[in-house]
This record gives structure tokens, sequence and C-alpha cells, in this order.
């Protein structure tokens, strides 16, 4: 990986927000030597439109910021320094990674940053993968993204969401599972069957305020899914579904799925469209009593 080509790779890690302005100040950056604030100005201006020096130091001090570049005296051989650092490790470790398209691995799920990867996706003029994937036993995190997904429906962008029949074994299975071995806070509110229920009732009032709803496809399944998936386009969250813990509460890997390396990102792709296979469509229509036709959904 050549060091632009690092540049820009970190440039579009979601969890820097960087904005196009202050990722066009890093791509000045030289990999041999640190430049001081002068000579990346030079460096700047040769490439981008003329900028006043004030509002080009007010851009290093956002990108100081959002790459926690913290220590006492000159920020810009600090910024220097943990770049190359980075790039090392690139270079000797995690090139591989970054082929398979894995980018990044969460301690738990980053609500923030998949919210600003569907936005990204919502007013992207990219027109193909125009969609968001959501696959869980129940999401917890739903609500968090009402707005995000309501937004997704009235832009075009086709929503999925696969959640478990809540009169399921399997329902039944991860329920159990979590009283018994995850921590009390969690066990003594686990009620798989309310949660997915709630979700239900979220993506209702979602169907109730869009103003095009066939794009929201619902289904639920009746089988054992492998991991929690989160897709917005060509982004990704993958997450295990532990004895112990929510799938959103343990760790997070970071895909971006335009990979040259297919190795994760189609297994994961096709384990979601298989199970999407065998669910069941379901349709919580505000005007009728739905959850009646829940109970029966599996019954032939």
């Amino acid at each position: 990986m050549s060091w632009n080509s690092f540049l820009e790779a970190l440039c579009n890690r979601q969890e820097y927000g960087l904005t196009p302005l202050e990722i066009e100040v890093l791509m000045c950056l030289q990999e041999a030597q640190c430049q001081t604030k002068n000579d990346l100005l030079e460096a700047y201006v040769k490439s981008y439109p003329a900028i006043e020096e004030e509002a080009f130091t007010q851009r290093l001090k956002n990108i100081y910021r959002k790459l926690q570049i913290t220590g006492k005296g000159h920020k810009l051989p600090q910024l220097h320094k943990h770049l190359t650092e980075k790039y090392i490790q690139y270079q000797n470790k995690d090139i591989f990674f970054s082929e398979i398209g894995l980018t990044y691995i969460y301690p738990n799920f980053p609500r923030d940053i998949f919210g600003k990867a569907i936005d990204n996706l919502i007013y992207s003029d990219n027109s193909e993968h125009r969609q968001v994937d959501i696959l869980q036993t129940f999401a917890p995190n739903l609500n968090d993204y009402f707005e995000h997904l309501s937004r997704c429906i009235k832009n075009s962008v086709q929503v999925r969401i696969l959640l478990a029949w809540p009169y399921s074994e399997a329902a039944k299975l991860r329920e159990e599972v979590l009283r018994k071995y995850a921590n009390s806070s969690i066990s003594d509110e686990i009620n798989i069957c309310d949660c997915v229920i709630a979700n239900l009732e979220t993506l209702e009032k979602i169907i109730r305020v869009s103003g095009n709803p066939e794009l929201l496809d619902i289904k639920l399944y009746d089988t054992l899914p492998s991991l929690a998936i989160y897709r917005a386009g060509g982004y990704m969250l993958a997450a295990p579904f532990l004895h112990g813990s929510l799938a959103i509460n343990t760790f997070q890997l970071e895909l971006t799925l335009n990979t040259a390396n297919q190795l994760i990102a189609h297994t994961l792709q096709n384990d979601f469209e298989l199970m999407w296979q065998v669910a069941r469509r379901f349709y919580p229509d505000p005007n009728r009593n739905w959850r009646n036709d829940l109970k029966i959904l599996f019954a032939s």
C-alpha cells in the first residue's frame, strides 16, 4: 500500500468524520519528512485553490482534534509521527486485513458511525447498492435509526429488516441463553417476544410516516442466525451472538464490501440472502391488528 493510498483509506474512516476540505490538507502530507506548516500550506496551494492562512490553521486544528493529537508542543510533528506509525502497521501487519475489507474492530456497536454510514448512502451520487440491511434476533438500537430509515425510504433507498419470529424456538433458546449467562442487568429484562414486537411497532411508525412504504421490506425467520449484520451500501458491521451479551454489546467487525478479496464480504452477504430466502415476509400494517397475524405466521 502506497503512502497516498494509506492516507486515502485513513481519511475515509467513518469514525474520524473528516470533511472533504480537511482531507485535502491531509493528502498534502509527505511520507519522507515532516513539513513545517508553511511548507504544508505551499504544497496545498499547488494542488488546491488558494486559502487564507487562518482558515488553513483552523482545518489543521480540526484534524488534530479528530485524530486525537493531544500532546504538548507543536502538533504537526506529532501528527506526522502518528500517521507514520500507523502506516508501518498497515505495511507490516494489517495489509491482509485491508485486502479482505476488514477496516476496524469496535469494542461495541458504534451507533453514531452507522448513522453516518446511512446518511452517506442516502446523499451519495452513486446509484449502486442503495440498500440498508439489518439482521438481528431483535434490534435493541432500532429506535436510534427511526429518522435515518425514514429518510432512506423517502430518498428511494431500499431497507430490508430480518428479525426472529418472536414465537420461534430459536427466539426462546436465545432468551434462555441470555437469561442464564448474560449479566444481571440484561438477563432480568430480556423478553425477546416483547422486544421483537417493539421493533415491529417502530417499523409500523416508519410505514405510517413514509411516503413510499414498499421500500421497507420486513421478514421474520424461524432458524438460528450466525451473526448480527448492519449494512449501509458498501459499509457493514458484523458481530457474533455470544452467550454472555447482546450482539450490540460485543465486538463489531467493520467491513468495506467493495474489495477485491471477497472472502468475508461474500460469505456474510450470502448468509444474509440465504436467511432472507427462508424467512417469511411480515407487514405491520398500521391499519390492522397485525399482532394476531404475527402469532400464526409460521403455522402453515
